[in-house]
């Protein structure tokens, strides 16, 4: 039975090469066709082979945060900016429509579950070119928890899932830690990967975010370390030529590196409009074109140009790329989109560090979000806070329209109309006799000494006042403040001092020596800065007085929890309180610092904490809320079982405690995630204590009722078993018929294991028959010995014969269903069955254990060799079997061969002893 005897062999032969062949054909029909369609097909189509094949990209790992030159990171938007970006399109391509910060696709491109929205950062760059920017920060391996310089204002728990490849993982400023350790982190602070990672990666990470209460930044001086100033305010010569100028009188008023960031943020949101709509990037200086010459742009545009202006001013800033906060589609979820991928600015403030601006007209980006939505049939809410004290929401009124002044503010000054002037002491503006006039000018008589001040007087604020006489500076006049002299004059007239701690400020001048002084009047906290002093001869002027600000304005910035480090910051106007002792409920805790700020421990019980700064006359306060730890548990379940799952949700203030430790019985067992939950088992006991510790605090609830709850869950059971047996005799449901169930539930699992076992067989076999006649049609036509003519002829024989056979299994089939009795519901042909019957039969004197793991053609060969039955009847059982389970054969056609072959086999097996085998059990799982 062999394929070595028959004579159609060779045919097969060359039937089999000629489908492989053909096959190859197709193949390469393909491949020819997909490589010739970008010739045909417009420009920036896609092959179907490009589409079907990932291309390697250049550069594997950019400095910056990617893994690729240019901007746009082809397809993954902001997941891959490279080590060089351009602004307003790719480098590669030039094109401004290549640019990811200028898409409106709405596909995720990864969700976040975050204890706080945030701005999710992939990149920074550090040096400026003129069209783009460059960095240079080479990756280091992630080694650990990343060292945070500055100050911290609070801790985010947040857990990534990306629905794009990625080659930068997004994280809040500032990175802390990461749950992955085939990572890097650059200098800029952007965790990269080297190769990217595929959808669906997950990862989990800590960041803390820098203050950004204004009255913290304000205190902020430009005692910059040399590292940062030397990196971080350069431009080109030709741009600082043009951008500085300008910059130099917007900003003029400013009294802080803070002031000075505020009011260029706020003159780019108030004179230039948001817009996708820009055609072409400019080729030489996209600041200075975007600053003089452009009125609309997107995020590249502004955020390029607010750094190049903060640079133009000596005030440290960065371009950083990644995407705006996302829409919130869960509680502490959020869906972050290609249209979110987005630009912004980071300004380097003395002793806080790197702190995030988004000079971007936030409503109007976010309205043309949700324009990109709707045009895909979506809703869209979102709402961001972009910088720091501004927020914008999608459908919220805008600001009131700014009014572009000289200043550049976009707001009237207080001091336009009465700048050099001073009011009356009771804000009429008449004159008080001090030598005011009503109509807000200071009005001297000849020999009058008047003093100017440089800015409103305000404790522990430095000023300088000029002595003038006359219109002229006067020279050597002793200047004091409170009684207390703060120098003399010199040729310019001008002497500096500082404005002492006191309600009230009174500047005498002493300009005749053994003269009477002369007294001027005091300057309020909101007066102006000039007024005039008559000669000693008016002495009626020594009792005029102002009262000065002495209310402190006092914030806190860190984690406002037990025992948690903060930061007191006190100023008063802007100016910081020096040297002012820091109070906790009364108690002294510090002094602070040239900057007002002191670092405090607050008490580790909850409850309100007072926080005082108190110096001279001075003084100001504010109420810490200690918020108590508390946890809740829910059954995973509908009750509470041993053993069973319980989610844990810890809370403080009502606001989710992350990364909190959960002990169950007194044994840690997990850590609460971003949404400040954790899932633990219950142990075996009939109540359960959980705990959960942080911030100095442990909350602590009982599980109770175990195994009351599981009592109920058996009596419950045992109900509903009882019921079922009932139900089953009411319905002559016996053991016995349940036995019949199972018994016939295995016997069906053991045919299909076997069918199984028939099909892989088959399949193998044919694949080896296959390969064979293919590897030796190969070699024949090679070899010369059959030609292609041949083979074609071979090739027709055999579709011919195919046709032929179908239509015979068809015709069979019909015939079969007409003709062939059926037997048992299942409807099986009874010649079937037979066969299947005649395939049990044999089974049973076959020394196989478990015969259902082996293939028909296995089993036959141990009949055959080991318990020695008829080897003729065993293949024309196994061949019937085979025809029959695969339906490629009338099984009525071997009902009678195999009747003839299973009574020899019984015959021969009759005459033997039972077959043993060392390994296997000849009765052991037998049908």
């Amino acid at each position: 039975m062999g394929s070595d005897d028959s004579p159609f062999d060779d045919v097969s032969a060359d039937r089999d090469y000629l489908r492989v062949l053909l096959t190859a054909v197709c193949v390469v029909a393909v491949v020819l066709a997909t490589a010739t369609l970008p010739i045909l097909a417009p420009g920036g189509t896609q092959s179907p082979m490009e589409s079907l094949i990932p291309l390697p990209q250049e550069n594997p790992l950019g400095s910056a945060g990617g893994t690729s030159t240019g901007g746009s990171g082809g397809q993954l938007g902001a997941l891959n900016p490279g080590s060089q970006t351009s602004v307003g399109g790719s480098l590669d391509s030039g094109d401004s429509g290549d640019s990811p910060y200028q898409s409106q696709d709405t596909d995720p491109h990864f969700t976040v579950t975050s204890s706080e929205p945030a701005y999710w950062r992939t990149g920074a760059y550090e040096t400026y070119t003129g069209t783009g920017w460059d960095g240079q920060a080479d990756p280091q391996a992630y080694e650990g928890p990343i060292a945070v310089d500055g100050m911290a204002d609070s801790t985010v728990d947040y857990k990534v899932r990306l629905a794009k490849s990625a080659t930068s993982l997004p994280t809040v400023w500032r990175p802390k830690s990461v749950s992955r350790d085939d990572v890097m982190v650059t200098e800029y602070g952007a965790v990269t990967s080297e190769r990217p990672l595929p959808a669906g990666t997950t990862y989990s990470a800590t960041s803390v975010t820098p203050p950004d209460d204004p009255a913290v930044l304000r205190t902020s001086g430009r005692d910059y370390p040399e590292a940062i100033e030397s990196r971080y305010t350069g431009v080109p010569a030709s741009t600082s030529a043009q951008v500085g100028p300008f910059t130099d009188r917007l900003t003029e008023d400013s009294d802080s590196p803070y002031d000075t960031a505020t009011t260029i943020e706020q003159w780019l949101e108030a004179n230039k409009n948001y817009s996708l709509n820009v055609s072409q990037p400019p080729e030489d200086d996209v600041a200075s074109e975007f600053i003089f010459e452009m009125d609309k742009g997107y995020c590249e545009y502004f955020a390029t140009s607010m750094v190049v202006m903060l640079r133009s001013q000596d005030i440290p800033a960065r371009y950083v790329v990644g995407y705006s906060t996302g829409e919130q589609t869960g509680q502490n979820q959020y869906t972050v989109r290609g249209m979110n991928a987005h630009a912004w600015v980071e300004v380097y403030f003395e002793g806080v560090g790197w702190v995030q601006f988004d000079p971007t007209p936030g409503q109007e980006r976010l309205a043309s979000e949700q324009q990109a939505m709707q045009n895909s049939s979506q809703d869209y809410s979102a709402a961001e806070s972009g910088s720091p004290d501004e927020e914008f929401a999608v459908g919220t009124p805008t600001d009131e329209p700014r009014t572009e002044v000289p200043n550049g503010t976009g707001q009237e000054s207080e001091s336009d109309e009465t700048e050099g002037t001073e009011t009356g002491a009771d804000g009429t503006g008449e004159s008080d006799g001090t030598g005011n006039s009503g109509d807000g000018q200071t009005v001297s008589q000849p020999g009058e000494f008047v003093i100017e001040l440089n800015r409103t007087a305000t404790p522990g604020a430095a000023v300088a006042a000029t002595v003038t006489r006359d219109g002229a500076p006067v020279e050597g006049v002793t200047v004091s403040f409170n009684g207390e002299p703060v120098g003399t004059t010199g040729p310019a007239g001008t002497v500096s001092g500082t404005v002492p701690y006191e309600d009230e400020l009174t500047i005498t001048i002493d300009a005749v020596g053994d003269a009477d002084s002369l007294i001027a009047p005091s300057v309020p906290h909101d007066s102006t800065r000039a007024f005039a002093v008559i000669g000693p001869q008016t002495q009626q002027l020594t009792n005029a007085s102002y009262e000065l600000n002495t209310t402190a304005s006092v914030s806190i910035t860190g984690e406002q929890v037990t025992g948690g480090e903060v930061t007191v910051t006190a100023t008063v106007d802007g100016v910081p309180v020096r040297d002012g002792d820091v109070l906790l409920d009364g108690e002294p805790m510090g002094t602070t610092d040239r900057q007002g700020r002191a670092t405090v421990t607050l008490p580790s019980e909850p409850g309100n904490v007072s926080v005082a700064v108190e110096r001279d006359a001075v003084s100001g306060n504010t109420t810490v809320v200690l918020e108590r730890l508390s946890v809740a548990t829910s059954p995973t379940l509908p009750l509470a079982l041993p053993v069973a799952g319980q989610t844990v949700n810890a809370t403080m203030g009502g606001e989710p405690v992350t990364n909190a430790t959960v002990t169950v019985g007194g044994e840690p067992t997990a850590r609460t995630g971003a949404t400040g939950q954790a899932m633990v088992g219950l142990p075996l006991t009939a109540s359960a204590e959980i705990s959960v510790s942080k911030y100095g605090q442990t909350a602590t609830t009982t599980v109770n009722g175990l195994f009351v709850n599981a009592a109920g869950v058996v009596v419950a059971l045992g109900i509903l078993i009882a019921g079922a047996v009932v139900g089953a005799r009411r319905r002559n449901v016996t053991p016995g018929t349940i036995w019949g169930w199972v018994r016939a539930a295995r016997e069906l699992a053991v045919r299909a294991l076997v069918g199984v076992a028939v099909v892989a067989d088959d399949l193998l076999g044919r694949f080896r028959t296959r390969l064979e006649l293919t590897v030796t049609a190969l070699r024949d036509l090679l070899t010369g010995h059959r030609s292609p003519a041949a083979l074609f002829d071979a090739l027709r024989a055999w579709v011919s014969e195919r046709l032929a056979a179908a239509e015979d299994a068809a015709g069979d089939a019909v015939a079969a269903v007409s003709t062939t009795k059926s037997n048992g519901d299942d409807g099986t042909p009874a010649a079937r069955v037979t066969i299947r019957e005649a395939w049990t039969r044999f089974l049973t004197h076959v020394s196989l254990r478990r015969y259902w793991t082996r293939t028909p053609g296995e089993i036959a060969t141990h009949a055959i060799e080991r318990d020695g039955l008829p080897p003729a009847a065993v293949r024309t059982v196994r061949d019937a079997f085979r025809a029959v389970e695969y339906g490629q054969r009338d099984a009525q056609e071997h009902v009678a061969a195999v009747e003839d072959a299973i009574r020899t086999i019984e015959a021969a097996a009759g005459q033997q002893s039972s077959p043993t085998d060392d390994t296997d059990d000849a009765t052991e799982g037998r049908p």
